[in-house]
């Protein structure tokens, strides 16, 4: 098991600055970190050069990044929306290209799983499986595209927000999860990426979900909470089994990277002071993966 984290680990500060790809590549780099998940959700920012007709050079400029830092991007994270709320109608157009770049960016880069959110379908009321449907519907053609790219795609399970309106949310109950990855009779395109902060908000079920998942699991964002929101802690500062969760990891044989998905722990940090959160974290993550590996030599 490597040890890995999204390229946000460092990118947001308080208020709306934002510290670029090259600013956290390097930080991560230098506290040791070889490989990293691409967050192109910073396409989703309204200056991102993602967005721009040079697109396709900021791609080739990322790569030059990872390699001039001796890191490999092996996951990322392609942007979303809420794409089934007519509400999102509007925004669709763009959203729908800058996930397409993203997708060939992943191809270009050597990305090998790229993370996204299913979404649901709020008008079917009670019926899960109308959003099974729409799901595969919709995610056909990006599964075909990155296919294509040399990209693998990674559904990530959900919780149930919190907050008015209460609405049921879509593969937060794993099972409806791999039922949408198997729907798509591609094993080896289409997998399952299983987020501890998200299943930490639906019961903490963490080895039991992960047993449902078993081979289905390409891809983890490791992230920790209290129980009440989705805070993207670093491991041991919320509520977390990860003991357990390590374990269970290694109980159902997953052999993918440790990635780390924890940008709200140093946000409020000054930039002088996030390499001390970075070096922080590597060490977490060979505790972390440690306990992993004694589980697995123990099998």
């Amino acid at each position: 098991m490597r040890l890995s984290t999204s390229t946000n680990i460092v990118a947001f500060n308080p208020g709306r600055e934002r510290n670029g790809y090259e600013f956290c590549v390097k930080l991560c780099a230098q506290a040791g970190y070889r490989v990293l998940d691409l967050n192109f959700c910073e396409a989703m920012n309204p200056d991102s050069r993602m967005r721009g007709d040079g697109w396709e050079e900021y791609v080739e400029e990322i790569g030059e990044l990872g390699a001039g830092c001796g890191v490999e991007f092996a996951q990322c994270h392609l942007p979303y929306y809420d794409v089934f709320d007519p509400a999102s109608a509007g925004q669709a157009p763009l959203m729908e290209e800058l996930i397409r770049r993203s997708i060939l960016a992943a191809g270009r880069l050597g990305v090998k799983w790229a993370v996204t959110h299913p979404g649901t379908d709020y008008g079917a009321g009670p019926d899960l499986g109308a959003s099974l449907g729409k799901n595969l519907e919709y995610y056909s053609p990006h599964v075909e595209l990155a296919t294509k790219s040399g990209v693998g795609i990674a559904l990530e399970n959900d919780f149930e927000y919190q907050k008015a309106p209460f609405r049921r949310i879509f593969a937060s109950y794993v099972p409806e999860l791999c039922a949408l990855a198997d729907s798509f009779g591609a094993p080896g395109s289409v997998g399952v990426c299983y987020d501890f902060g998200h299943g930490n908000l639906t019961g903490a079920f963490h080895a039991e979900n992960l047993r449902i998942i078993g081979k289905r699991l390409k891809a983890i964002h490791v992230a920790d909470n209290l129980g009440d929101k989705d805070a993207h802690l670093m491991p041991y500062f919320g509520n977390i089994d990860w003991s357990a969760c390590m374990e269970a990891l290694a109980e159902i044989g997953y052999d993918g990277d440790l990635t780390y998905e924890i940008q709200e722990f140093a946000r409020y940090m000054p930039n002088d002071l996030k390499y001390a959160a970075v070096e922080l974290s590597v060490k977490v993550g060979g505790y972390l993966i440690g306990i992993y590996e004694r589980a697995l030599s123990g099998r």
